[in-house]
């Protein structure tokens, strides 16, 4: 029996997929277009307690997805709406708020598909055609995203790809990775880019 499908897709994957800013995903999500999930641990509010996969009010964590410059690595989870309830409610305890990161952050795949399909944005390849790829560029691509967004720009473009480089060897099957000049070639016009150069 083959695997059910993907439930869930985190907004640095979806940013891949659609081929835009995180921020851009996150900005759609604040404005109505997306709901944003996650799963927290019991918490109390008021005399309820809530956990599980809860919807998060989003536009409250936009500093994790900033545009320009460094985003928060985490913020304070302070409302949440539980299914099934039209009643935002606010944490109790803890006090202040949980900590979430914007990793935690989840988009449900049916209403996502739904999204797509109303906005023909559907890229997905055609599966079981064709070699399968040596590397896996698209996951890498999620990764690195992730990783500039939680982290900022490396410093050079050597220390750029020789992250690339170790993120192949620890996730790929064979703990093989691409050589450099192959890695450099896909990641110049995303370097200018980070830098704020034009592109040759």
């Amino acid at each position: 029996m083959p695997l059910p499908p993907i439930a869930f897709y985190s907004i640095y994957e979806i940013a891949v997929r659609w081929g835009c800013n995180p921020a851009d995903v996150a900005g759609w999500a604040a404005a109505g277009h997306l709901q944003v999930l996650a799963g927290i641990p019991p918490v109390s509010c008021g005399e309820e307690t809530v956990a599980g996969l809860v919807e998060v009010p989003i536009a409250e964590l936009m500093p994790m997805f900033r545009r320009y410059g460094p985003s928060d690595e985490q913020a304070r989870l302070r409302r949440v709406l539980p299914p099934g309830s039209t009643t935002w409610l606010k944490l109790t305890d803890p006090a202040d708020g949980l900590p979430i990161r914007s990793s935690d952050l989840l988009l449900a795949a049916g209403p996502l598909q739904q999204f797509e399909e109303e906005r023909d944005l559907l890229r997905r390849p055609a599966s079981n055609t064709g070699a399968t790829p040596r590397y896996d560029w698209d996951a890498m691509y999620a990764w690195l995203t992730w990783f500039l967004f939680e982290k900022g720009v490396p410093d050079t473009q050597s220390t750029l790809i020789a992250l690339v480089q170790d993120w192949f060897v620890q996730n790929s099957r064979s703990g093989e990775a691409p050589d450099e000049s192959t890695i450099r070639k896909r990641l110049t016009t995303l370097w200018r880019k980070l830098r704020g150069e034009e592109a040759a």
